[in-house]
Order: C-alpha cells, then sequence, then structure tokens
C-alpha cells in the first residue's frame, strides 16, 4: 500500500471495496466461449470481438473499429486467455475509480471524494456497462486519466504534458469521443497556462497525441487497405440536429439517480462562476460542457452509455459542491441520497435507458415509452412516462450481483450445446448466412460478426429467394450446429473447385429443409448456368475497388455465383421489390464511374462516405 493511502483512511476503504467487488463478480464472468456465451453485451459487442480476432491473424470479417479494445482481445486471444477479458475490463474500471478519488480528493474534501467514488462504485447502471464488451467504459476511464496528467501538469510538473498527451490519443483509439480532450486543453492552455506555450514537454504531448492516430492509419491502409469503416459509419452520424436534450437528462437521471442530477445541477451552478479562476477547474467544466454538447446536438444517435464520458468530469464538480456543505447533517444526507440513488436497481440492465429508480421500499420508477429510428437509435417519448411498481421480492433480483451468477447458474446448469470446431471449416472458402426473414438470427448488424467469430471465416448476409432458383444444382453436406442459434452446411457449386459454408437459423425452415435434400445428388448445370459461372468469375476480377458490393435482382444466372465468389462482408443483397427503394436513396451520392462488364451494368458511388458498387443485371449476353 503506497504512502498516500496510509496517510488517508478513506483510501484503504474504497481500495478494499473495490478489491471485494472483484473478488464477488470475477468468478461468474469468465465464459468458455466469449463470442457465444457471455451474456453481457450490447449491439456492438460482437463487433469489438471480431476486431480483436482479425488482428490476431483470423480470417474474421474486419469491423473496422477503433485499436485499442482489439489490441488488447487479440493479445488475450494469442496468450489463450480471451474468457478474462471481461474481469481485466471490470478491473479497469474499478482502477480508475481509486485514481479519481485520489483526484478528487487533492482538490478539495477527502469525505466528499469518497462519497462521490462509492457513488460510482455502486452506481447499478456503470456496474452494468462496465461488464459488457464494448469500448465506452475503457475509452472514458482513459479520458479521466489523461486529464489528470494534463491537469496535473502545471505548475511545476511539465513532463506529465508527455503522458497527457499519450493518454489522450489511447482514449482517442479506444472511442473516437476521447479525441474531444483537446478542446478543453487548448483553451485551457491558451486562457490560463500561456507560459506552457513554450514547454517542449507540452508540445511533445500534442506530438503524441496526433502521432498515435496518424499511425494507426498508415498500419491500417498498409495491412487492411482502408482506414476502417466503421470510421465511415461514424462520421456519417456527425450532423447538427435539435437536440437529444430529453433523452440525456432523462438517461442521466437513469445513471446516477435523480439525487445525482440535482447534485449535478447545484455543482455546475457553483462551478460555472468560479471556473475563470482556476486551470484545473476550468478545463474539468469545459470538458463536461464539450462532451455534452458533442452528444446531445452533434451526434446524431442516441445512448445511455455515452453518458460515461461525462461521469468522470461530473463526478469531480459534484465532489466539489459536496465539499462545501459545512454541516455535516446537510454531508451526511446529500451524500447519502448520492449513494442510495446512483446503487438503486432497475427492472433492466444497466445500458437500457427507459427506467429511472423513485423509490425503493416498494420499488417505484418511472418507466418512458421507447421508440426507434431506422438507424437503430431509441427516442424516448415524454408523453409516455408512467409510474411502475414492483413487489420489495423483486429488488434483490434486479441487482447486478444476482443477474451475473444467475446468468452464471443457469449456464452451467444446461446441457453444453454442440459447437462446430472451426478447424473442421478451415479450408471452406466463406461462408453465407441465408435467411428468410432479415431478422433472422438477431439481423445482420448482430448475425455477421457473431457467427464469423465463432467459425473464424469471412461471412455475407443473403435472401433465401436469391438462391432459391438454383438450389437443385447445390450439393448440400450437413456439418453440425452453432448451438443454440445456427445450423451449418456445406456446399459445393457446379464446376467451380473449392467449397462454401452455408448457414442458417437453427430448427427454421430453411434448416429443414437442407437437412431433408442432404445427400441427393445436385442437378447437372445447364448451358445458361455454365456460362452464367464464367461471366460471373469475369465480374469478380474487374470489379473496381470498394467498400460495399450491392446486387440488385435479375434473372441472370450470373448472379447466383456472385455471393459466392465475391466473399466480401461489406456485400448487401437486395430482394425483388425493394430495388426501386434503395435506388431513390442513393439517386444524389456522387458518382464516381459506370462500366458494363459481362452484360451487367456497374456503377461505381460514394454512398455515406463509403465508396459502394451497384452490381445490375440486364441482359444474358455480353
Amino acid at each position: 500500500m503506497s504512502e498516500a493511502f496510509r496517510r488517508d483512511p478513506l483510501g484503504p476503504i474504497l481500495l478494499g471495496l473495490c478489491c471485494l467487488d472483484l473478488i464477488l463478480f470475477a468468478p461468474a464472468l469468465v465464459y468458455p466461449d466469449l463470442n457465444l456465451d457471455y451474456p453481457f453485451v450490447d449491439g456492438d459487442s460482437p463487433e469489438w470481438i471480431a476486431a480483436g480476432l482479425r488482428l490476431a491473424g483470423h480470417e474474421v470479417n474486419d469491423p473496422g473499429r477503433a485499436p485499442v479494445l482489439p489490441l488488447a482481445i487479440a493479445l488475450l486471444d494469442r496468450l489463450g486467455a480471451l474468457p478474462w477479458l471481461p474481469v481485466l475490463l471490470r478491473a479497469f474500471f474499478l482502477a480508475t475509480i481509486l485514481v479519481f478519488y485520489r483526484l478528487a480528493a487533492r482538490r478539495g474534501s477527502r469525505r466528499a471524494a469518497f462519497a462521490v467514488s462509492l457513488a460510482l462504485l455502486a452506481s447499478y447502471s456503470l456496474t452494468g456497462m462496465s461488464l459488457q464488451i464494448m469500448a465506452d467504459v475503457p475509452a472514458s476511464c482513459l479520458l479521466l486519466l489523461a486529464g489528470r496528467s494534463f491537469v496535473l501538469a502545471a505548475p511545476g510538473f511539465p513532463r506529465r504534458y508527455l503522458m497527457s498527451g499519450l493518454l489522450g490519443g489511447l482514449a482517442g483509439l479506444t472511442q473516437a469521443a476521447g479525441f474531444l480532450i483537446a478542446i478543453p486543453a487548448a483553451l485551457t492552455v491558451f486562457l490560463h497556462r500561456r507560459r506552457d506555450l513554450r514547454s517542449r514537454w507540452l508540445w511533445a504531448g500534442v506530438f503524441l497525441f496526433i502521432a498515435l492516430p496518424g499511425l494507426w492509419i498508415v498500419l491500417r491502409l498498409t495491412v487492411f487497405g482502408s482506414a476502417g469503416h466503421n470510421l465511415a459509419r461514424q462520421l456519417n452520424l456527425l450532423a447538427p440536429h435539435g437536440g437529444s436534450s430529453f433523452f440525456y437528462l432523462y438517461g442521466l437521471a437513469s445513471l446516477l439517480g435523480i439525487p445525482g442530477v440535482l447534485l449535478l445541477g447545484a455543482a455546475l451552478a457553483g462551478a460555472v462562476p468560479a471556473a475563470h479562476r482556476e486551470s484545473g477547474r476550468f478545463f474539468w467544466a469545459t470538458l463536461l460542457a464539450v462532451l455534452a454538447v458533442f452528444f446531445v446536438f452533434f451526434y446524431d444517435f442516441n445512448a445511455k452509455r455515452f453518458l460515461v464520458y461525462l461521469i468522470w468530469p461530473a463526478g469531480l464538480l459534484i465532489a466539489d459542491a459536496l465539499g462545501r456543505l459545512r454541516s455535516r447533517a446537510a454531508f451526511a444526507t446529500a451524500a447519502g441520497l448520492l449513494v442510495a440513488g446512483s446503487a438503486f436497481p432497475l427492472p433492466v440492465a444497466g445500458h437500457h435507458v427507459s427506467w429511472i429508480g423513485l423509490w425503493p421500499l416498494p420499488p417505484v420508477y418511472l418507466h418512458a415509452a421507447v421508440t426507434g429510428r431506422p438507424s437503430g437509435s431509441p427516442v424516448l417519448q415524454p408523453s409516455g412516462v408512467r409510474l411502475a411498481a414492483f413487489s420489495p421480492a423483486d429488488l434483490p433480483r434486479f441487482a447486478n450481483l444476482w443477474r451475473v451468477w444467475s446468468a452464471r447458474r443457469a449456464w452451467a446448469s444446461a446441457p453444453r450445446p454442440e459447437r462446430l470446431d472451426p478447424a473442421r471449416v478451415k479450408a471452406d472458402r466463406a461462408a453465407l448466412f441465408v435467411f428468410l426473414d432479415p431478422s433472422d438470427g438477431g439481423g445482420r448488424h448482430w448475425t455477421l460478426p457473431r457467427l464469423s467469430n465463432a467459425l473464424l471465416k469471412p461471412v455475407e448476409f443473403v435472401p433465401a429467394g436469391w438462391l432459391e432458383p438454383w438450389a437443385p444444382y447445390l450439393e448440400v453436406e450437413p456439418l453440425g450446429a452453432i448451438a443454440p442459434d445456427y445450423a451449418v452446411f456445406r456446399t459445393r457449386l457446379p464446376r467451380i473447385d473449392g467449397s462454401w459454408l452455408l448457414v442458417t437459423s437453427q430448427g427454421g425452415a430453411l434448416h429443414r429443409s437442407w437437412q431433408a435434400r442432404a445427400g441427393q445428388r445436385p442437378q447437372p448445370p445447364e448451358r445458361a448456368l455454365r456460362r452464367g459461372r464464367g461471366r460471373a468469375e469475369k465480374i469478380c476480377r474487374r470489379l473496381p475497388e470498394h467498400d460495399i458490393v450491392v446486387l440488385l435482382p435479375g434473372d441472370d444466372p450470373a448472379r447466383f455465383y456472385l455471393p459466392f465468389l465475391l466473399a466480401t462482408p461489406g456485400l448487401i443483397v437486395i430482394e425483388r421489390g425493394e430495388e426501386r427503394a434503395l435506388l431513390e436513396r442513393v439517386a444524389a451520392a456522387p458518382r464516381l464511374g459506370e462500366r458494363r462488364v459481362a452484360g451487367v451494368e456497374i456503377r461505381e458511388l460514394r454512398v455515406m462516405r463509403r465508396r459502394t458498387v451497384l452490381i445490375s443485371f440486364l441482359h444474358h449476353g455480353e
């Protein structure tokens, strides 16, 4: 134990509570198959795992995610310790709480710093989000560590700028929102620390902050040939809009509890007038403001998890406000309400935004109606907020510890599901997930990375109607299951070397149909189909550089082969009746080129900053 903790009686208590937390949670967080078995995931979790497996050298779909979390996943995968990732993520969050406490304590009252740290440790929502395979919590932790180094760099410790630049760059390479720290840092230097503009340590930190993402982009372009597909998706969401004030205010009350929101309001009222007098307070208040304005008014996707970026600077300001309470009774009341409101268990997982705790016994909540945009972004309806009450007996099973251990017991008591060994399909060229409904398997965004991680192979998303006219020509061999979700078959195409995998939802109509056809001799290909194969191969050879390939429907036999031969997760197959709507959506997209190859029209467009190729089947000849 360090000298600082020995001098501070509250520090060891907080350290002990963090260790106890890890001891209670860790054994229930280790699952042998992180991709298929781990229960605490968000919609993007399979993509983060896929990004790590890709960096580890596996031929999985490349989601183009920011590198820090995937690098940790890749390292653990190489060490054979990937199941321990949730424990390490939780441990990193707990370690950051200890750093937060020391930072808040040196700014003012130790008891106030302890109360806020305890609220963060006990927070139902923060605990739930820290258990997920997501990058937002570790990115926010790195953001706090970078801000701490920056604040402590002056006066007299300019070398800390170097560490601040390194940690800030790492925060941005964990999630791009981390780069926003540059705005409050620059404002603080120009308004409060102009003398530091002559410091070589400051500029060395700036260099590191800029060089780290630059180096990563160069490496991505060299190794993978692109800067990352996810970068384009994120840039598309950057647009000034009317704001999501109600969503994030409601979400903040869901995360901190209503007492925490009221304390934060009081803290902001006291911090804003005093911020100009002290560089540290100015930096944290500005960081909070920049992050809030960005997510509320400039990032057009709502998510409760984005509030984790605000929670650290908000916690420091709340600690300042609590420290100004001189009455012991007032402090105890405010601190107790803060911890209780933050720890109040919700009826849903911590990252869900629709519930706010009001009263513990019997548990009473506010519940908001949630709708969704086409992008998947949730929207809260103020008119749909209602009171909901539960039995006191429900409260314990809402707690995170109960949820974690209940999930673990359920997994341990269930029969071990069948899992196809990826080594058995290593020689197959690629896999197609074939669906009857786009929601099969959980939808494209969930299914592709999850299935690719399980097979260690690229996977495409193809409607069953696209292949059905030529199904009699396919040889189908059942291989097994990735239970409980997927059935896997091997198929061979007429007159083409190699084999592919066909995957569908287990127990569905396609599964039963393919199982019935297994072992039957395929029909010999007709002349038109043989010609279609040659033309499909020619199309693939002459396809321009692309991020996405869109296949429009048609009767051309060449279309049958293209999903197999293209082998790109960026493939989008359009079903009959949907082509007009798609063409209308991309009508205004910048056109980069157009050509005809083997009787098809190939248009090159830039759609949502991604190079997109549309293939239209015009006729059967050249």
